[in-house]
């Protein structure tokens, strides 16, 4: 038989640690209705918050579309109208005729916005509402770029090709371009008064501005710009081709002193060919479309 295992003698330091009693962990607990209390407090006070915004609402609405006259649009004298010079503001003015004794609020803005635009001066615009009862339009207007010639009638009109009635009184200087029959598209019109500014631009580069010498460009050959100069032998037409303005402008300048005394006057100039120039070219077929 085997000996039972004698139990671990403890020291006295060991056995008073072993017996000694344990401290209970104090444990504090919240008291849960004085944090419900808190929850509900934070509620009913988003609660009444958003129930007093919507009733201000509410009654803004329902103030602002009853029949009180605080908000309706009295005459047309209500509709204030910014930075309208050529597009007169009596006819910004008269886009909203039809909306004089209607609220504000039922005003149509982006309708009326494009009603605004389709008077011809009148690139875009915004319309705003004022209160109690007024309206606000901002207009910008077209810039003109040239006079254009279209069968016996003389416009101005802007680099997206749109014709634009000249005003009385106003004082432009621009070379008048031709080649724009009635029949060409606005698209098409576009196109060439682009190919106007490709011209411009090029003679106007590094501070020359030899664009201020052109009185008329014939725009009927894309291919061909042809523009007219003033000199004191007459007028002379320049045959540009397509591209290299400035460069075969800055070649008639160089060699035009050269034909001022010849017994033939020269009407016109081809500089279309790198190192030839052509006197007295026949002249072109209109390619009006």
């Amino acid at each position: 038989m085997g000996t039972n295992p004698k139990p671990p003698q403890l020291g006295t330091d060991d056995a008073e640690r072993y017996h000694r009693p344990r401290r209970p962990i104090e444990v504090r607990r919240r008291s849960s209705w004085r944090q419900m209390l808190r929850i509900t407090a934070r509620v009913v006070a988003i609660g009444l918050g958003v129930a007093v915004l919507g009733g201000a609402v509410f009654v803004s609405y329902t103030f602002a579309t009853s029949t009180s006259p605080v908000f309706r649009l009295a005459s047309l004298d209500d509709v204030a109208v910014l930075n309208a010079v050529h597009a007169s503001p009596e006819a910004v003015r008269e886009r909203f005729a039809g909306d004089i004794g209607q609220i504000i609020f039922s005003v149509p803005l982006e309708e009326r916005r494009r009603n605004v635009e389709e008077i011809p001066w009148v690139e875009a615009a915004t319309v705003q509402r004022l209160l109690p009862h007024n309206l606000l339009v901002y207009v910008r207007e077209r810039t003109p770029v040239a006079f254009l010639r279209q069968g016996a009638s003389l416009w101005l009109v802007d680099r997206y090709g749109v014709l634009l009635p000249t005003p009385e009184g106003a004082a432009y200087s621009f070379p008048v371009i031709v080649g724009f029959s009635e029949s060409l598209t606005p698209e098409e019109r576009r196109e060439r008064v682009a190919l106007y500014l490709e011209l411009t631009d090029d003679l106007s580069r590094e501070g020359t501005d030899y664009s201020r010498e052109l009185s008329e460009v014939d725009l009927s050959d894309p291919e061909n710009v042809r523009a007219s100069v003033t000199t004191p032998d007459g007028v002379v037409w320049l045959y540009f081709g397509r591209g290299r303005y400035r460069e075969k402008f800055e070649t008639f300048q160089r060699y035009r002193s050269q034909w001022q005394d010849s017994p033939e006057p020269v009407h016109a100039v081809d500089l279309r060919f790198r190192g030839q120039i052509v006197l007295n070219p026949a002249a072109p077929t209109a390619k009006e479309q």
